[in-house]
C-alpha cells in the first residue's frame, strides 16, 4: 500500500534538515521528489556557492541510519552528498545532510 505524509517539517543546522513522506509496502519514506528539494534548498541557505540541480538514487527510507545519496550542481562541478535519518517520531523525518569530498 501506498501512502504520502502531507506534513512536511524544515530545519538546518550543521548539515541537519527535517523533512517527511510515507509510502510504499507500509514502510515510511522520504518521496526522491521531495528529498532532491529539500537538499537544494538546505545547501542554497548554507553555501556561498551557487546550488544548482540535485538529483537523489531514490526515496529515503523512514528508518534511523537509512542513508540516500545524492549527486549536486555545485557552481557548475558535480559533487555528493549522503543524507542519513537521525530519528523518526510519527509522520516527521529528521535527517542529516554530509558533503562527500567537498
Amino acid at each position: 500500500m501506498k501512502r504520502t505524509v502531507r506534513k512536511t517539517v524544515v530545519s538546518v543546522g550543521v548539515g541537519a534538515v527535517l523533512v517527511t513522506s510515507l509510502a510504499a509496502c507500509g514502510d515510511s519514506v522520504v518521496k526522491q521528489s521531495a528529498l532532491q528539494t529539500q537538499v537544494k534548498e538546505k545547501l542554497s541557505a548554507v553555501s556561498t556557492q551557487t546550488i544548482g540541480a540535485v538529483k537523489c538514487n531514490g526515496d529515503l527510507t523512514a528508518k534511523v541510519k537509512k542513508t540516500q545519496t545524492c549527486s549536486v550542481d555545485v557552481a557548475g562541478s558535480q559533487k555528493k552528498v549522503t543524507v542519513t535519518v537521525n530519528s523518526v517520531s510519527g509522520k516527521t523525518v529528521q535527517y542529516g545532510i554530509t558533503k562527500v569530498g567537498w
